[in-house]
């Protein structure tokens, strides 16, 4: 099971009145929904996802190659960057024996761009870290049979 766009965006949205936190990330995915087409996404990661002092940034693989991150400059603009698959030099997947660690995979890209981890430990709560260990693994095979 992968983290899903549309419950998350949904979330926000539904909770948009709770705070500013919540507002601004509702803004953001509305931001994103007038760019990216829900059906073209292979897979969704929203990193920083329920992790305090932390800014949520968004990363998706899309069906046209392309991998985008996104996130808030400053509160007051959203940034999506996006880059080729191709445009990625290697992938570093690293898993637990026992399942009871994190996944994490880092992508090294060829421009002088930095590195992006994702990590299921730091990246989301307990209560989302195994959904987060799923699409970081899921994300891991779609490199390793399309890089």
């Amino acid at each position: 099971m992968n983290v899903d766009f549309k419950e998350i965006k949904d979330y926000f949205y539904n909770n948009r009145y709770r705070d500013n936190t919540t507002r601004k990330y509702a803004g953001m995915f509305e931001k994103v929904s007038q760019i990216i087409d829900e059906n073209d996404i292979l897979y969704f990661y929203p990193k920083y996802l329920f992790v305090d002092e932390q800014i949520l940034q968004l990363y998706f693989i899309l069906k046209n190659n392309k991998f985008i991150k996104v996130w808030i400059n400053g509160d007051k603009h959203i940034v999506i960057e996006y880059f080729n698959i191709n445009k990625i030099k290697s992938v570093t997947y690293e898993c637990p024996l026992d399942d009871y660690s994190n996944y994490r995979l880092t992508l090294f890209f060829e421009e002088k761009v930095e590195e992006i981890t994702l990590n299921s430990k730091e990246d989301t709560n307990e209560h989302w870290k195994y959904k987060f260990d799923e699409v970081i693994c899921s994300i891991a095979k779609y490199f390793c049979t399309n890089k």
